[in-house]
This record gives structure tokens, C-alpha cells and sequence, in this order.
């Protein structure tokens, strides 16, 4: 099992070299700061500040896991040698506004974030030549949609029937471990796990557990809502999530 390299190893990143270490590989965790780094050592991977242009190897496996879509392109031009294998912590964002049915090969949408996450995946093929991994929202217990709320006490403003796409933090680090290890991935998957609720059962669920007022929504969207199709991933990454259900993200912090 080849060195994997994790550059952001936060929430998600940290979970994807721990979990390959359990695996039996070694990895290296890069980071901006030492405030992980005993979180890091305690699960057997070895923490790097700085960059992973001081750390990779060209018969590395890569995970960028860097939050935003500009510092992800920044990072991808920085890469001075090309990994045997290599993923991109993606975004649902990609697609922007998109309405009805949504896969891999749907295109981006046409909004300046979804434009960003757009030239962060064409900069990391070119330099990496991996797969991206379009996570959508990531929860668990006090981080996600449920954290936020109980912080603000206030839901965000938006349309009652836009679906919300969710994932579990440990099916996003499954998923990208199983994506640096398949001998033949395909160049993109979409990471969430339906059935996905929309704002309306999210918040009006949320807001009871948290004994907040009943929620206010601005209008609805006027068509249809993005609707993930996960086939993809389910044939050659996560056939079984470890948190199938959207109600696992209403738990309070």
C-alpha cells in the first residue's frame, strides 16, 4: 500500500489518512498550523505544516483536501512532481443553480462559485491527472447544517423545496479511500447519500428538536430541484453507507 499524502488534513482530510493508515499504509498529514497535529499522531499519521510540495513523492498517493476552490487551483499549480495516484475534495457547488437531475457528467453551473470549483478540478487534472469527488454538504455531530443552526438560533434564508445534498463526514473519507485505492476509477463522482430531505423537512425537523420558532422560508424555486444521481458512487465506492439517513444530520451539537 502505496504513502498517501493529505494536504488539508482537517475534519475530512484527517479522517482519510486515518482511516488509510488502519488500512496498513503509512500517511502524512500537511497542514497549516500544528493545532492537529496530536490528533494526527494519536492515529498513527505523521503531521507536516507547511505544504505538500516538501513532502511528495512521485510514487505518493495524493489527497487535496484544501477548503475553497481558489486555494485548491493555487495548490494544484504549486505540484512539482505528479502522484501514482491522486483525488480532489470537490463541490456539489460545481453545479451551481442546476435543476432536475444531476450526475458526473452534468456540466457546471454558470455562477461565479460554481465557475471557481470549475477551474479548481480542470487545474488538478492537469497537474495531478486524479479524480475529483463532488462532496456535498459534510455533517456529523455539532459541524453541518444542525451545528450552524444551534449556533445562530436563526435558519438561513432560501427556498423551502431546495433539496439539501448531504453527507456524513465518515462516508466523504470511505468514499475518498476507496477512490485512491480502485485500480480503474472514473474521472468524477458525486458524493452524497439520497434519500436527501429539502430545507422545508430539514429546518421544520431541526427547529422542533431544538425548540426554536417554526421556520420562515422565502419563495419557493420556481422548478424543479437538483435531484444527485449517486449510481456511480454506489457501484464503485460506497455501496453501503455507514449513515444512510438524512436524519442522522439533525443531532444536536
Amino acid at each position: 500500500m502505496r504513502r498517501l499524502v493529505v494536504w488539508g488534513a482537517g475534519e475530512l482530510g484527517g479522517r482519510v489518512a486515518a482511516e488509510w493508515v488502519r488500512r496498513g499504509g503509512a500517511a502524512i498529514g500537511v497542514t497549516r498550523s500544528e493545532a492537529r497535529h496530536a490528533d494526527l499522531r494519536a492515529a498513527g499519521v505523521e503531521p507536516h505544516a507547511g505544504s505538500a510540495v516538501d513532502v511528495l513523492r512521485p510514487d505518493d498517493a495524493l489527497f487535496l483536501a484544501l477548503p475553497g476552490s481558489a486555494a485548491q487551483r493555487e495548490a494544484a499549480e504549486s505540484l512539482a512532481v505528479v502522484p501514482a495516484r491522486a483525488a480532489l475534495s470537490g463541490t456539489t457547488g460545481y453545479y451551481g443553480a442546476w435543476s432536475g437531475p444531476i450526475d458526473e457528467d452534468t456540466p457546471p453551473g454558470d455562477d461565479e462559485h460554481a465557475a471557481a470549483a470549475a477551474a479548481a478540478e480542470a487545474t488538478f487534472r492537469e497537474r495531478a491527472g486524479g479524480v475529483v469527488l463532488r462532496f456535498g454538504g459534510l455533517y456529523r455531530q455539532g459541524r453541518g447544517p444542525m451545528g450552524a443552526l444551534a449556533r445562530t438560533r436563526k435558519v438561513p434564508p432560501g427556498p423551502p423545496d431546495k433539496v439539501l445534498a448531504l453527507v456524513h463526514y465518515d462516508d466523504a473519507a470511505s468514499a475518498a479511500v476507496a477512490a485512491l485505492a480502485h485500480p480503474e476509477p472514473e474521472p468524477a463522482y458525486l458524493v452524497v447519500t439520497p434519500p436527501l430531505p429539502t430545507r422545508r423537512d430539514f429546518y421544520l425537523a431541526a427547529t422542533v428538536i431544538l425548540q426554536l420558532d417554526a421556520p420562515m422560508f422565502g419563495p419557493p424555486l420556481g422548478r424543479p430541484p437538483a435531484v444527485p444521481d449517486v449510481r456511480r458512487l454506489r457501484r464503485d465506492l460506497l455501496p453501503e453507507p455507514a449513515w444512510p439517513k438524512w436524519q442522522a444530520a439533525l443531532v444536536p451539537p
